[in-house]
């Protein structure tokens, strides 16, 4: 099904069952990989069994923002509730550095100690079983927060794929060290995992505080742009000054829009309402779109169409498609 023709609760249930996925399913997969450390003595293992206890808290905390976001506008957030996935992707982002800090300090103090690995056959199989398994878990929930625009599900699909990437590089070195003995891989193993988490978690933060801010979205503004160039214009000239917003899965949209100026007012606001339907059908049931309309002025002849026109000073020459980098612009009006 087509997520912008489905019902809000349809896309409400589907997300909320994915992060209910991985919440439970972060919980079997934490107690395989301590289980997997306990009888390894493995500082590597260790290391991915703190990063599961990441996964567990991210995602109980993503069932929060993603119930919190679901709330309708109101008086105190006329813009909705969506930001809070934000929140939730900046979380996450934080436990994951946290966790490679704690990993850091661990593996440090266990090779002050010479504590080495033992029974490592057994640990590492179910190391990697927990890593597939998350690994299913998280391309399925990546794939459904991009769907349907929840940045907690899209944090905490990349968050379990950084694990399965770990939990393949781990498997790598102690089966190194598991045949030749050198004690020093699996120290380093934990070392690296460490510094892999604290790149993830920066990501996600970096991401999160760019929409946080309101940073330009360049998807969004290209969708805008591609649904503006697939329609017909009617009697709209141009457009400029072209703003968009995301709050988690709902879109704010600002267009200004050129019309004749010999359009009555009820003329005018047809033509920007076509446009209006038309944004709000590719951005989902959750998108605003805000229209002003600009009186040509005789400033826009050149691009201007209607054939009837009574107060043309210049001649039609061309109508060109749409650019973000046109259609961001101010306009002159």
């Amino acid at each position: 099904m087509n997520p912008k023709t489905e019902t809000p609760d349809i896309s409400h249930r589907i997300r909320l069952a994915s992060i209910l996925l991985s919440l439970f399913g972060g919980m079997i997969i934490l107690g395989i990989k301590y289980y997997a450390a306990l009888i390894s003595n493995s500082s590597a293992l260790r290391s991915d069994a703190l990063e599961g206890t990441v996964n567990v808290l991210a995602a109980a905390f993503g069932l929060g923002s993603i119930l919190f976001a679901e709330k309708p506008a109101d008086q105190d957030h006329p813009y909705g509730h969506g930001k809070i996935e934000y929140f939730a992707q900046a979380f996450e982002g934080g436990l994951i550095s946290l966790a490679g800090f704690l990993i850091l300090i661990d593996t440090i103090l266990r090779f002050v100690h010479h504590e080495t690995p033992k029974a490592l056959g057994l640990g590492l199989k179910l190391s990697v079983i927990s890593g597939i398994l998350n690994g299913l878990i998280g391309i399925s929930i990546y794939r459904i927060g991009k769907k349907y625009v929840s940045q907690t599900l899209v944090a905490d699909g990349i968050h379990l794929l950084s694990d399965l990437v770990t939990t393949i590089a781990l498997a790598s070195g102690l089966l190194i060290y598991y045949f030749t003995g050198y004690s020093w891989i699996d120290p380093l193993l934990a070392i690296g995992i460490a510094f892999f988490l604290f790149k993830t978690g920066f990501n996600l933060v970096h991401a999160s505080s760019k929409a946080l801010l309101d940073a330009e979205n360049p998807e969004i503004l290209k969708q805008i742009v591609d649904q503006l160039n697939s329609i017909p214009r009617g009697k709209i000239i141009t457009a400029h000054e072209l703003k968009a917003q995301q709050f988690g899965r709902d879109t704010h949209v600002d267009l200004h829009v050129v019309v004749p100026e010999y359009l009555s007012i009820k003329e005018a606001h047809h033509e920007a309402d076509l446009i209006s339907r038309a944004l709000r059908e590719r951005l989902g049931f959750n998108s605003e779109v805000h229209t002003h309309i600009d009186p040509c002025e005789r400033d826009f002849c050149g691009e201007c169409s209607e054939a009837n026109c009574s107060i043309r000073v210049s001649p039609f020459q061309r109508q060109e498609p749409f650019t973000v980098s046109e259609i961001t612009k101010p306009g002159k009006h």
